[in-house]
């Protein structure tokens, strides 16, 4: 005689498709996460650490301009931002100023970072580019709810 649990079928189906989703979860993926062109990946594996970065294409604030601006965080709690600004008239020396706000996929604010401050720009023909950077620290316990799909740079020069 052969017995059955009822519902053991589903449970189990349920389960098996489940464990097939999660081994299919690529570990990293460029992906463009909105049209004002910020470009995010995924978590990156970098020896014992996860990272996980998004980029901005060219951006624009007055009579300045921001390239390939990049911020990345760390498992760690260590994270960098970088970028390339550049002006195209000044006569006291402009400064670009970038603050960043990070989320969870259900839009929780969880921290903010900055503001970082370029060097002082001056234009010229053409004009020089400044390339900089700043490092900053965050609870590390944050690190794995951040959705960096859904991180907002914050801007002015």
């Amino acid at each position: 005689m052969r017995r059955t649990i009822r519902g053991f079928t589903a449970i189990l189906a349920f389960a098996v498709a489940g464990a097939a989703l999660l081994v299919s979860v690529p570990a990293a993926q460029a992906v463009p996460a909105s049209a004002a062109g910020v470009h995010a990946a995924g978590v990156h594996v970098n020896g014992a650490l996860e990272e996980k970065r998004a980029t901005w294409d060219e951006l624009h604030a007055g009579d300045c301009q921001q390239d390939n601006g990049t911020i990345v965080i760390r498992s760690d709690g260590t994270g960098d931002w970088s970028a390339t600004t550049l002006t195209y008239q000044t006569h006291t020396g402009d400064i670009w100023h970038s603050s960043f706000d990070f989320y969870t996929t259900a839009g929780f604010h969880l921290f903010g970072a900055g503001t970082f401050d370029s060097p002082k720009m001056d234009d010229g023909n053409p004009p020089p580019r400044y390339t900089w950077g700043a490092h900053f620290v965050f609870n590390p316990a944050d690190f794995n709810g951040v959705d960096i799909f859904k991180t907002i740079q914050h801007y002015s020069c």
